[in-house]
């Protein structure tokens, strides 16, 4: 069993996050993510419509994997023309514990219709590993 510590704190957090959505400013949004374990690989999925490529660094260190970017909508509106802004625009950084046991040199990250999938194989001495039996 796996204890998980638990912030009593954190939906008020959530709550001010919420009722902040009809502020004018927004300069900081985190994209949703995804991690998935499959037998041989880890995977990371980060929701990031309107990233370029480009504007996007991804980082491994001490077993922290980074994702970092930032989203603006270049345009000639101006902010007080807004009624309403929902789009979250500027820099975002988002990070996962990855566990022991990877191949950091073998990671790749591909982008495909704003979703950006990282794969982080399992390094080999942790993969289960097949024993032949013979008979006598």
């Amino acid at each position: 069993m796996q204890l998980v510590r638990q912030d009593p704190f954190a939906i008020f957090q959530d709550l001010n996050r919420w009722f902040d959505t009809s502020s004018p400013k927004m300069s900081e949004w985190m994209p949703r993510l995804d991690v998935m374990a499959d037998d041989d690989k880890w995977i990371v999925r980060a929701e990031v419509p309107g990233v370029e490529a480009d504007a996007i660094d991804i980082t491994v260190e001490d077993g922290l994997l980074t994702i970092q970017g930032s989203r603006s909508f270049e345009s000639e509106t101006k902010e007080e023309a807004y009624t309403r802004k929902e789009i979250y625009e500027g820099s975002f950084s988002r990070s996962v514990r990855l566990p022991k046991g990877i191949d950091a040199e073998a990671i790749t990250a591909t982008h495909k219709n704003g979703v950006f999938e990282i794969t982080v194989p399992k390094a080999a001495e942790v993969l289960p590993k097949r024993v032949p039996v013979s008979v006598d």
